[in-house]
């Protein structure tokens, strides 16, 4: 009977979306006027997660919802940094590959084991599914002290997933569930109210071909994170110099789990050289150490956000043209709190513009205030303005005489990684000696020992009475 029940629960789960989420997502598409009806949460700088529901009997969590990832990964072990965590025992679906995996991220890493159990998020048009996960053991700068999530929902594609491409994803799982679909989906990201401790958005799953909104689209150069290309940047009228193969190096990715915007080196300077001089010319007070080393700036009043310029980022569109999208200040200039604000001082700021040593990443400043529909069937990233989030906007396309194609740095796609050829190149070299020192260690043997015990053959043996 508990068998029974555990499987028409399963059907249930795979075939009825819960109704007050079901009502608000069809309000949504029925009157696009409406406020967004959100179902992730979170705090600014943190990221956004989204409620899952892992096994059978279901257990509960908050999963971090990143673009720039692929692995499903829940916590499964005390950590003084999460307040619950996956019990796999408990869990009668749950089965271990008896793998071990890890990933290592910008900021942080985790290891752990690898399975699959049955898995629902209540608040998506999207049935239970059975994939994958990375059950976390240990980590190291993972998890935010505060953050409210567990785990991680990795959304990109499965050439990047760990231990390898092989990993069944989420999101892969969705798409097998559709007789191999690809499956579109959206997000929207609404930031906090009026610089609050709450940011709230939207996760979406799309029927393919359905979209409430029109949406400027930019291709999707190479199918592993979500790679753009980045034709060019603007410091309010003043535009950076540098060739567009400088803004790709050594790619620029869509990516919903990094909170900045990220340029390489070259580029965050020009960023911050150009800033700086809009700023001296409206004579507006700012630490080099604000800009530069994103450390904390406080004022006694409010910002004057009309002293600040607006950051345009120019995407490829098709061959020969471009959209534009251009940010406010208060998009790349966020109010935080801090133990050490400054006596007397009641509005503190950080820049959230930083330099990277591994290529562009278009973090939650650069989505938020934007629907971003991301279609893997069309092999395109679709953008429009939302009616949430901070003041940006949405131009173009524009022409342009620039090769696109010429902007792109040919970064190779990860197969084997360096470290992998060497170990097996070692583990080959070993075998290789094991075997030799094996044979000579049996010849040895065999001369030694075994052949002058054996009996002589009857030619020996007559050989001998001759003589």
């Amino acid at each position: 009977m508990t068998e029974l029940c555990e499987a028409l629960n399963i059907h249930w789960r795979a075939s009825v979306i819960q109704p007050i989420w079901l009502l608000a997502l069809l309000c949504i598409h029925a009157f696009p006027s409406l406020e967004v009806a959100t179902n992730l949460m979170g705090k600014p700088g943190e990221g956004y997660y989204i409620e899952v529901e892992i096994g059978s009997p279901p257990q509960t969590f908050n999963v971090l919802v990143d673009t720039g990832s692929t692995n499903f990964a829940i916590a499964g072990a005390l950590d003084p940094n999460v307040e619950t965590y996956f019990i796999s025992l408990n869990s009668s679906t749950y089965t271990s590959h008896q793998k071990k995996v890890s990933v290592l991220y910008t900021q942080g890493f985790w290891d752990g084991e690898l399975g699959n159990d049955m898995v629902y998020f209540p608040s998506l048009l999207a049935p239970q599914v059975r994939c994958d996960i990375a059950v976390i053991k240990t980590s190291h700068n993972f998890y935010m002290n505060g953050s409210q999530w567990q785990g991680i929902l990795g959304l990109a594609y499965p050439v990047i997933a760990r231990p390898d491409h092989g990993v069944v994803s989420w999101l892969q799982a969705i798409q097998h569930l559709k007789n191999h679909q690809s499956v579109a989906f959206a997000l929207e990201l609404c930031g906090s109210q009026d610089g609050g401790n709450r940011q709230t958005g939207l996760f979406e799953i799309l029927e393919t071909g359905i979209e409430r909104t029109e949406l400027w689209t930019s291709p999707i150069v190479r199918e592993w994170f979500y790679e753009l290309l980045l034709l060019g940047i603007s410091i309010g009228n003043q535009t950076i110099d540098l060739p567009c193969r400088k803004f790709n190096t050594d790619k620029t990715i869509l990516d919903s789990g990094t909170t900045s915007l990220m340029l390489p080196t070259e580029v965050f300077s020009m960023v911050v050289k150009l800033l700086n001089s809009s700023l001296m010319d409206l004579s507006v007070p700012i630490s080099s150490d604000f800009l530069v080393l994103q450390k904390m700036y406080c004022w006694n009043d409010p910002v004057d956000w009309a002293h600040f310029p607006n950051i345009s980022l120019s995407l490829a569109h098709f061959d020969n043209s471009y959209i534009v999208l251009e940010l406010s200040p208060q998009s790349y200039i966020r109010k935080v709190s801090d133990d050490s604000e400054l006596p007397g001082a009641q509005h503190c700021y950080k820049f959230f513009i930083e330099s990277s040593k591994t290529g562009t990443v278009l973090g939650v400043v650069v989505m938020e205030g934007f629907r971003i529909v991301f279609n893997q069937s069309g092999k395109t990233i679709g953008f429009a303005e939302s009616i949430c989030g901070p003041a940006v906007s949405l131009s173009g396309p524009f022409e342009t005489e620039t090769d696109i194609k010429s902007c792109m740095n040919p970064t190779p796609l990860p197969s084997v990684s360096p470290l992998t050829v060497a170990a097996y190149v070692i583990a080959a070299l070993t075998s290789m000696y094991g075997v030799l020192m094996g044979y000579v260690t049996c010849h040895w043997l065999w001369e030694t020992y075994v052949k002058h015990k054996l009996p002589r053959s009857s030619s020996e043996t007559s050989i001998l009475n001759s003589n």
